[in-house]
């Protein structure tokens, strides 16, 4: 019986932003990412626990988001039964890329699959938000969604809640490199500016709108164009050591466009080929450990179109 089974959920690493996007554009990238098992019990409520060889990750419950939106879905659909999570806790905290997206995300996939009526996928979002809202503050969902339904997603609108598939050619292969320090998101979020003229607003514009056609028709180059960002990327650089240097030597090892990776510290660079990705990826790496002595780890990718994957696998 299904029941008598336990769900294996991945939930991919996004990048989000893309540059000008911030907090309306993402998408998924194939690793790094988290992966939640869940199981039903015959007591109520969430047992919940945490695999993982990263000290700065909680795990009490009450303080990790992938159990803060369980118990979530648990008080409000109210399941004849309690629940067994465990997070296995792949992905480093304040990364840039997604990590308390992952972990809610897999951890809301995997409860619904146990419910008796499971609910839509998309509709899983505004839990999975709520542990965006417990992490960082905000409950933005450019990270979540794109882990929740692959492939990349525009948040159109918050209130309510209006989040589109972009539909997108896999022609652009994206480096990313992750450097072995920590800014929290809440931290990144708050040196922002309040406010921004119009000439800022309008090049903004300008350049979503590119993103979006261009990632439609997968045009590289023109995506590269179109990361440029004039409004978080000016005060979030200064967060990240070298960024300056690590963003010149992405683009002159052959990268269409290089930009922070979420709110930092990772980054990552557009690129036509697996071969130019790897390319420029080392290129990167290479600057992080001789500029600023960091030593740092390299992921390539096209865009995920999955998202949130789920297998079954019997009980032991």
């Amino acid at each position: 019986m299904m029941r008598e089974r336990r769900i294996r959920v991945f939930a991919p690493a996004t990048i989000a932003n893309l540059g000008a996007g911030f907090d309306v554009l993402g998408i998924a990238i194939d690793q790094p990412g988290d992966v939640v098992v869940a199981e039903r019990r015959a007591e109520p409520g969430l047992f919940f626990c945490v695999r993982t060889r990263h000290p700065d990750v909680p795990t009490a419950a009450d303080k990790n988001v992938a159990a803060y939106v369980a118990t979530l879905m648990l008080e409000e659909f109210h399941p004849p039964f309690g629940v067994k999570l465990t997070l296995e806790k792949r992905m480093p905290i304040s990364s840039g890329l997604g990590s308390s997206a992952a972990s809610s995300v897999a951890a809301v996939v995997a409860v619904n699959a146990l419910l008796p009526g499971p609910i839509h996928r998309k509709d899983l979002l505004r839990f999975a938000m709520e542990g965006e809202r417990k992490a960082s503050g905000s409950a933005h969902a450019d990270n979540a969604a794109p882990s929740l339904l692959g492939g990349a997603c525009l948040v159109r609108r918050y209130d309510p809640l209006d989040v589109i598939s972009i539909p997108t050619k896999q022609s652009i292969v994206w480096a990313v490199v992750h450097p072995h320090i920590s800014i929290r998101t809440e931290d990144a979020r708050n040196i922002l500016p309040k406010a921004i003229t119009l000439q800022t607003a309008v090049r903004q514009w300008g350049n979503i709108s590119g993103l979006t056609v261009g990632l439609a028709s997968g045009d590289a180059a023109l995506v590269g164009r179109c990361v440029e960002d004039a409004v978080a990327e000016p005060v979030r650089g200064n967060l990240i050591p070298a960024f300056h240097e690590v963003k010149e030597a992405a683009l002159r090892a052959g990268a269409n466009g290089c930009s922070i990776s979420g709110s930092g510290p990772s980054m990552f660079a557009v690129t036509s080929s697996i071969r130019m990705a790897h390319r420029v990826a080392r290129a990167m790496k290479s600057v992080f450990a001789v500029s600023a002595g960091i030593d740092s780890d390299i992921y390539v990718s096209r865009i995920n179109r999955t998202g949130a994957d789920i297998s079954w696998v019997k009980s032991t």
